[in-house]
């Protein structure tokens, strides 16, 4: 198509001269050529955006002109600047802060109009996973499950209390399955999906309540993950929820939620997760929000004492799943006594457990956890 528009706007060209126009091609070109946006363009507001506050003016006018037209459902989205770059990074940015376009499948066709070779114009294609009348449909479905998630919220907590809450009930109501994409839908109407939907559900859930958060991609184990920085009470820090869910760990979904990636510093993370350079992000060097700091779960020295008080107090909570963290000097201790010369059960019999109950322990060495898991009853 484009260049078809390039063969009959030369021919026009062509026909102007013979008939003695007097105009140059950069006149043609400067009468038809998208302008270029604005380079102090600031862009429209919208709540919290991060990977938006990231780009360019140039960048910002083209991800608010793509998002008004994402948001219209609209067949193609035109009069874009030729710049394929640009119009790309503006996608993925838009991808990165908009769970709620559960609608976009998060791709589409660019195509660039030519004049002799030289791009005057641009459209995009987006790529939509379901009509208007399903849309509706299915947001009302995810409405209810946000609402029926904020139910189990403390209403009068912090940022953190509310964080939490989310990161616990998204981990007990979903499972982790493969899926064709990285939409909340697979999360909030059909209940499993891929670390992208964790990510991007918990970021849908937290900034519906004015928790700043949004999504960002890498590296974990190996493999391509998504999960989510959010700043708690002021206070930036990484959580992954999806590699807080047992079933994603292959363990047994009564295990409850593992809290190792709640609330991290970025020297906490990148022990095992690598951020990737797409969108700039803060370093994150406040432990505040760390789960196992907040809980008072945090230990500098081993000590038996304080882990037979641990114990007692998740007892009387009637908790199964008893963790703690160590400090890289304190966990190589911790491990040897515990586990090598076996004072596990010592310290589980003081706390107030049966000698013949059985206790069982994971081990998480990049993190200095032990979760201990004890019987039922």
């Amino acid at each position: 198509m484009a260049r078809s528009l390039s063969r009959l706007l030369a021919l026009g060209l062509c026909l102007c001269l013979l008939a003695g126009c007097q105009f140059s091609l950069s006149e043609v070109m400067g009468k038809v050529t998208v302008t270029e946006p604005p380079a102090d363009y600031v862009g429209e507001e919208d709540g919290f955006r991060w990977a938006k506050s990231t780009l360019s003016g140039q960048e910002r006018y083209v991800y608010d002109q793509l998002l008004a037209g994402l948001k219209d459902q609209a067949e193609t989205i035109d009069d874009l600047y030729p710049d394929t770059e640009m119009i790309q990074r503006a996608i993925s940015a838009i991808d990165q802060d908009y769970p709620e376009l559960f609608w976009f499948a998060g791709t589409g066709q660019i195509e660039t109009t030519l004049l002799a070779d030289t791009p005057i114009g641009a459209v995009y294609r987006p790529v939509y996973t379901m009509d208007q009348s399903q849309r509706q449909a299915t947001q009302a479905q995810i409405d209810q499950w946000a609402a029926d998630c904020f139910a189990t919220l403390p209403q009068e907590g912090s940022e953190y209390d509310k964080a939490l809450g989310i990161y616990t009930y998204l981990i007990s109501h979903a499972d982790y399955q493969v899926v064709d994409n990285n939409s909340i839908v697979n999360i909030m109407v059909n209940g499993a999906g891929l670390c992208g939907c964790y990510a991007k559900t918990f970021q849908y859930l937290c900034n519906q309540l004015g928790i700043d958060t949004t999504y960002v991609t890498g590296q974990a184990g190996g493999e391509t993950h998504a999960w989510n920085l959010s700043w708690l009470d002021g206070s930036p820090c990484w959580i992954d929820p999806t590699w807080g869910d047992p079933v994603f760990a292959g363990g047994d979904n009564s295990q409850g939620p593992a809290y190792e990636y709640f609330g991290l510093t970025t020297a906490d993370l990148t022990r095992t997760h690598k951020i990737d350079n797409l969108f700039p992000v803060p370093d994150c060097t406040s432990d505040r929000n760390n789960y196992f700091v907040r809980q008072g779960l945090y230990f500098t020295s081993y000590s038996p004492d304080a882990l037979v008080s641990v114990c007692q107090r998740a007892r009387a909570a009637g908790d199964r799943q008893i963790a703690v963290r160590y400090s890289d000097e304190a966990y190589p201790t911790a491990c040897g006594l515990l586990l090598e010369q076996r004072q596990l059960h010592t310290v589980f019999q003081e706390a107030g457990y049966a000698a013949t109950d059985t206790i069982q322990y994971i081990r998480n060495d990049a993190m200095g956890v032990l979760t201990f898991l004890t019987p039922a009853g």
